[in-house]
């Protein structure tokens, strides 16, 4: 039995609903619940076009797109899988919505692992649930649509970026060949000048070194120092005559020892936390870890005038977890709340960074400072990709952090009160032992 339409009784959205008009496919063998789902569905402004059987919503499918399929899974000549097996063996593709029969709720959960956007039982309530299932469905078709249409964006933009950088890449490779071959003709009679450009560019090294270290500076400066003045202490010691001196030298010797692992702790809390390794889930104590973060952080902290405090609950039981990945999210939100303390004057900016246990088995940990807030417009937006207030920001801070606490079974979330600051707080699992662990 051909497929037939049923558009002329809904030519647009509903009055009352609001509702996008869209052509919906009916593949259903009984036509008198095919004339109630029509009836049903042009009350909320959608359009219809009915088969009976799998030939003909074929046939259909050839003459028209619908926007949504609903699918009788049991058809007089086929079954709703093997109805969709043939329309993606032709290249199609059509979103559904599955409709069984009384009993018949695993076959529903089935097509639903196929790809189903949901998924209704022909019972009493079947008409009364339609609309609901119907607009539901079209709504994800819609997001998926959106969603597909901003990878697709994204794509073009990367492979823009890429044939520009191609492009730029293959200039300067031919400007710099060029400069080659002019340096190598007038080599011989700019001898002098070509020292000359070697030592600036030995110097231009040097200063990008020093841009690369100068964090480093202030927090190595101390231990080094003291090194020094334990050392020279030694010197003088061993040079005396007291009788007392080999008593005093290995007192002398353990701070020099001690300060050097001071200095070595920092350079290893910077590799560690830049290396790129395997994620690994292991036990994290997250009090020491926070305190870690602090010392990581704690350039920013002078730079932002700001006192660090801490109000941690002890003993705290550890979470399993990525402790790179999870140090990454504390680098992140300490350093959003010393750049707020930066862009606002207070008179004893602060960061409070907190720990404590709740609910069903979480730790809750809380980076607060005393800032002006974000304003209210934009607060539900500071999780979104690549939306930053930054002028030099990506706009992916955020979002990263948020999607690792997720990925460890956490939330992250913003609260504030305007004008006083703002606090991010997440959440982790306790360790219950019951975790699998990378090795």
């Amino acid at each position: 039995m051909p497929c037939f339409d049923d558009t002329s009784k809904a030519g647009g959205p509903s009055a009352t609903s609001g509702r996008a008009s869209e052509l919906i496919l009916v593949v259903e063998d009984d036509v008198a619940l095919q004339k109630l789902i029509d009836k049903c569905l042009a009350k909320i402004g959608h359009r219809t076009v009915g088969a009976v059987d799998g030939a003909s919503a074929l046939e259909c499918l050839e003459r028209c797109v619908p926007r949504l399929m609903l699918l009788d899974y049991s058809l007089p000549d086929m079954r709703g899988e093997q109805l969709l097996e043939l329309i993606e063996s032709r290249g199609g593709h059509v979103p559904f919505v599955v409709a069984t029969g009384h009993g018949s709720e695993s076959v529903a959960v089935e097509m639903m692992k196929r790809g189903a956007y949901d998924y209704l039982i022909k019972g009493p309530a079947f008409i009364q649930m339609l609309p609901t299932v119907v607009d539901r469905a079209l709504e994800r078709v819609r997001q998926a649509e959106r969603l597909a249409q901003a990878e697709e964006q994204l794509h073009r933009a990367h492979d823009e970026l890429e044939h520009r950088v191609r492009q730029r890449t293959a200039e300067l490779a031919e400007a710099n060949q060029r400069l080659r071959v002019e340096m190598e003709e007038r080599r011989r009679a700019e001898d002098q000048l070509h020292q000359h450009q070697a030592e600036l560019a030995h110097v231009a090294r040097l200063s990008t070194m020093g841009e690369m270290v100068a964090e480093l500076a202030h927090e190595l400066n101390q231990p080094l120092s003291a090194i020094c003045s334990y050392a020279q202490a030694c010197k003088r010691l061993l040079e005396s005559d007291g009788e007392d001196r080999f008593d005093e030298l290995p007192a002398s010797l353990n701070q020099v020892s001690e300060q050097a692992n001071r200095a070595a702790g920092i350079i290893r809390r910077l590799r560690r936390f830049v290396a790129k390794a395997k994620p690994m889930q292991t036990s994290v104590d997250v009090n020491a870890m926070i305190r870690e973060v602090a010392e990581l952080t704690s350039i920013d902290a002078r730079q932002a005038k700001a006192e660090v405090a801490f109000h941690l609950t002890e003993p705290l039981p550890p979470i399993v977890g990525d402790r790179i990945q999870l140090e990454q999210v504390l680098v992140n939100l300490m350093r959003n709340a010393f750049e707020a303390l930066r862009e606002c004057e207070r008179d004893s900016p602060r960061v409070v960074i907190h720990t404590e246990t709740v609910g069903r088995g979480q730790i809750v940990v809380g980076v607060e400072d005393n800032g002006a807030g974000i304003p209210a417009e934009i607060v539900e937006h500071v999780f979104d990709r690549f939306f930053t207030t930054k002028p030099d920001g990506m706009g992916m801070g955020l979002p990263i952090s948020q999607s690792i606490i997720e990925n460890h079974s956490g939330r992250l979330w913003v609260s504030q009160d305007p004008g006083r600051g703002t606090t991010f707080h997440f959440t982790l699992p306790i360790d219950t032992g019951d975790h699998s662990r990378a090795e």
